[in-house]
């Protein structure tokens, strides 16, 4: 199959959230609310494709001027499976925080596999309902629809950390563009449970995100993401069962952009 490890890795870690919450954490360290993530947070992930050593990912929340945002994310192969399936992707999305929550205004997906590139952009407009999607190659394409409710794969994840409605026995469906379209998906928040990480042990929320057969995800399936059961939710693991492929992403380095800084040391 040309499906590699990044086709559920790119979903877990830039879109398993899913909600729209406030989250005007992210405006300014001084806000008062301050669940989920803040500017200056870095996460990096070691990436595991059926128990072979497959890639490496990050998450950063950049500086941006008050009540804005910018986010980025990447993924990149290593070793044996980078010779079979070279990928180099990273995505970005700006917007605005505004009382309701985060309000994205542009999303970009750079994607890289071997000498192929491609980008992938979305610029919303909120006053329309309208998001004007371009790729080289492609005729521009609108996607009507796109309600307060709608974000992309990025924002929605930050969204999800910060919300306080995130608690066991929550079930939540929401829209999301992805591909050319607008999908459902479902997150269904469990009990917090205590997971080893390389990076300790930790009291986690796990969440199940069901996947829909958008463009991104691709195929069927769930993944789950463990969440830290403190005011930074941070994903500690996310693993995933699609079409019979187990994949694994595991947290070995973060700073939360709160003082706390954490890196695991692979015993030589």
């Amino acid at each position: 199959m040309k499906h590699s490890f990044a086709v559920p890795v790119i979903p877990w870690l830039v879109g398993c959230g899913l909600l729209v919450c406030a989250s005007s954490s992210l405006a300014a360290r001084e806000a008062p609310v301050t669940l989920g993530a803040v500017p200056g947070e870095r996460l990096n992930y070691n990436i595991h494709w059926m128990g072979v050593p497959a890639g490496s990912a990050f998450m950063e929340v950049r500086p941006a001027q008050a009540g804005q945002y910018a986010l980025v994310a990447g993924v990149e192969s290593i070793g044996l499976i980078r010779l079979l399936h070279p990928i180099h992707d990273q995505l970005r999305a700006e917007g605005s925080v505004t009382p309701k929550g985060m309000s994205v205004r542009y999303y970009a997906k750079h994607q890289q596999r071997g000498d192929q590139k491609r980008l992938i952009e979305y610029r919303f407009d909120r006053e329309w309902g309208e998001a004007l999607r371009t790729q080289e190659g492609e005729e521009p394409q609108t996607i009507g629809g796109v309600t307060p409710g709608v974000h992309d794969m990025m924002t929605g994840f930050y969204a999800l950390r910060s919300c306080p409605a995130l608690v066991p026995g929550a079930e939540i469906y929401v829209p999301m563009v992805d591909g050319k379209k607008i999908y459902q998906v479902g997150v269904q928040v469990g009990r917090a449970e205590r997971i080893t990480t390389p990076l300790g042990l930790y009291e986690a929320l796990p969440l199940t995100v069901m996947v829909g057969n958008s463009d991104l995800f691709r195929l069927e399936g769930s993944i789950a993401v463990w969440l830290t059961n403190d005011a930074r939710r941070l994903p500690v693991r996310v693993e995933s069962r699609i079409n019979l492929k187990s994949v694994a992403a595991d947290l070995v380095f973060f700073n939360d952009g709160r003082g706390e800084q954490r890196e695991w040391k692979e015993s030589r």
